[in-house]
């Protein structure tokens, strides 16, 4: 028996030095971040972080709304979104966060003030001083918290399957120091890869999708989406949401009944605490609102248009 356990020993120190070196010597990432980047349709502001790239549909004359993506898929996945709104006679900028899309991912700590202070060098840029922001997952939390920190800016706020608290044991894994870094490698980044490839598109769409692949690609995604999942997508916004409902900010809400990656729980107790929201809910999943694209535009510029006229 002891030479069985010590077989086995050697045999996960092996693995472990492989997987190891396998991690210092094989790096999937490659291509040309600039010219990804000059390859795009997108403005770019340059600030003290790096570069932001957005683009704003609609006319400037018009109340502007802000598009906030989520963790992974970045702001040209809600192109068509985008371009919906503007026919209820807004102005519409969406923009990629720092270490996603076309924006740059410079080597810094992906939290919650880096986000705020992106979002505010992009309002400042764009001579903003009003607007509606719309938070899709991740970016919820982002729209929340710069809300609360913008009070009197802010004339409403929609979320679309809003994150709350993410404490499942893959982030628990993520945070951890090396091993996290390893399992993003080998197993997150393929993930998100394989998860695009089997999205139902042609056209267009098929398009998107193999650019959104080459992104996850490029130098330096790596290091930010494991610092973002470290620094901003594992904590809890309980208290962001709690602080949100002491203003008197018209508030919407679309979530998916059926979502089995934020908990529909976790939704309704912030639908508790701002009780005055509206809330629309429905079926397909956490992407469940592709399904449903004009109704999620109708049913939110209704809210605006009963709530800021």
């Amino acid at each position: 028996m002891n030479m069985i356990y010590q077989a086995i020993i050697f045999i996960l120190i092996i693995s472990t030095i492989l997987i190891f070196l396998a991690y210092l010597f094989v790096n999937p990432e490659e291509g040309d971040f600039s010219a990804y980047q000059k390859s795009s349709n997108y403005k770019f502001l340059e600030s003290s972080d790096g570069l932001t790239a957005y683009r704003d549909f609609g006319s400037q004359d018009n109340t502007p709304i802000i598009v906030i993506h989520g963790g992974t898929l970045p702001s040209e996945g809600y192109t068509e979104f985008c371009q919906s709104l503007t026919k209820y006679d807004y102005w519409v900028i969406c923009y990629d966060q720092y270490g996603r899309g076309y924006s740059d991912r410079p080597k810094i700590k992906y939290s919650m003030d880096i986000y705020q202070k992106q979002l505010d060098d992009l309002l400042d840029h764009l001579n903003i001083r009003k607007f509606i922001l719309y938070g899709i997952s991740m970016g919820a939390p982002i729209a929340i918290n710069y809300a609360n920190n913008n009070i009197d800016q802010t004339l409403a706020v929609g979320l679309q399957v809003p994150v709350v608290d993410i404490d499942n044991n893959i982030f628990k894994l993520l945070r951890a120091p090396v091993l996290g870094n390893i399992f993003m490698r080998f197993f997150g980044l393929p993930t998100i890869k394989k998860r695009a490839l089997e999205w139902d598109a042609n056209g267009d769409e098929k398009i998107f999708i193999d650019k959104y692949i080459a992104q996850l690609r490029m130098p330096g995604t790596e290091y930010a989406l494991l610092s973002a999942i470290r620094n901003l997508f594992s904590k809890d916004y309980t208290q962001s949401y709690k602080e949100f409902s002491k203003h008197n900010i018209p508030l919407h809400i679309a979530y998916a009944n059926d979502d089995e990656e934020i908990s529909p729980d976790s939704i309704k107790s912030v639908i508790k605490y701002n009780n005055h929201a509206d809330v629309f809910v429905f079926f397909g999943g956490h992407s469940g609102s592709a399904l449903i694209p004009k109704k999620i535009v109708s049913i939110f510029t209704k809210f605006l248009n009963d709530s800021l006229n």
